[in-house]
């Protein structure tokens, strides 16, 4: 690829991020003491609140949930454990060590 159409793809692509290589990750995310589970792609530099706005839409039509908290797997009591705290300050890369098989509980909020 020449020089000149490597900067046009650089300028029009939005799969680069501040001239960085957007590199999805796919996420498993599985709902709670069902079965039910979906993948979202997301982007692992995006802030956790960027990706839960990500997947808010997703998550109502795929679960049925309007209010959700998210539970990283393999943490003690499992589906029961703390939820993700959502912050603006950590990144989806900060989840795990492992991007190639970071899973997610997907759970309603309690009131």
């Amino acid at each position: 690829m020449s020089q000149q159409n490597e900067n046009n793809r650089q300028a029009l692509n939005p799969e680069l991020n501040d001239g960085q290589p957007f590199v999805p990750i796919t996420i498993r995310f599985k709902l709670v003491y069902t079965t039910a589970i979906r993948y979202y792609t997301v982007c692992p530099d995006w802030t956790i609140w960027q990706m839960v706005e990500f997947i808010k839409p997703y998550v109502l039509v795929d679960f049925g949930l309007e209010q959700f908290d998210i539970v990283v797997v393999g943490q003690p009591m499992a589906e029961r454990g703390d939820a993700l705290r959502i912050s603006n300050n950590a990144k989806v890369c900060d989840i795990s060590n492992n991007m190639d098989y970071l899973c997610l509980y997907v759970r309603g909020q309690q009131n």
